[in-house]
């Protein structure tokens, strides 16, 4: 008989808050993340096959508009990405709880470009050049430069520029006895390499 109270009061316990007990309710929480890198227009978010999610460029959230229920099933998937992208899903699929989902990341990295040109009259070095933070030295007699370089493991890039992003290419240190100068140095990476960069040293 106690038993049959005991069982008889969880029940009621379960009935008065089915999310407390793993059951399904009328939907309390959102389920929603963070983004990365989404400069332009195009990243598209299902959950589970359903209503396509368009979300923005420059935010740094997503929230789908139907709220679920406590113990529900989500897979959240990349249905498009951006144009300048490439697009990963973290923590995407999994059960919401009590505590709510876990956290959802959609990581974006935007395509990268090299930065090159031609150089003429650098008869002496180094001429060192930087584009933000990132430098490059050029030695002497060199007819182009890539602002490309390899990491030390030989397999990362350095010094690219990725798709929407803004490059600024300025000179650091003159080589001895030159002073040199850098046409068409600022602009906005496209969608291919930019090329056409001019270093002048005279």
């Amino acid at each position: 008989m106690k038993n049959l109270y005991l069982r008889s009061a969880v029940a009621l316990s379960c009935a008065l808050s089915l999310a407390a007990c793993g059951g399904d309710d009328d939907g309390t929480m959102q389920l929603g993340g963070t983004v990365e890198n989404v400069t332009v227009s195009g990243l598209v978010l299902q959950n589970k096959g359903g209503p396509e999610l368009k979300v923005e460029p420059n935010v740094n959230t997503f929230v789908f508009p139907d709220l679920i229920a406590t113990n529900t099933e989500f897979d959240i998937t990349i249905k498009s990405p951006p144009s300048n992208a490439t697009c990963a899903m973290v923590n995407g699929k999994g059960k919401s709880s009590v505590y709510g989902v876990g956290n959802i990341t959609v990581r974006c990295t935007l395509i990268p470009h090299d930065i090159k040109g031609k150089i003429t009259g650098l008869t002496s070095g180094p001429l060192v050049i930087i584009n933000g933070s990132y430098r490059l030295s050029i030695a002497a007699n060199s007819t182009e430069f890539n602002m490309t370089t390899l990491a030390e493991n030989k397999k990362d890039k350095l010094g690219q520029v990725g798709e929407t992003m803004a490059y600024g290419l300025s000179v650091l240190q003159q080589p001895p006895g030159l002073t040199c100068r850098i046409d068409n140095a600022i602009g906005t990476m496209g969608k291919a390499d930019v090329d056409h960069i001019l270093i002048t040293c005279n």
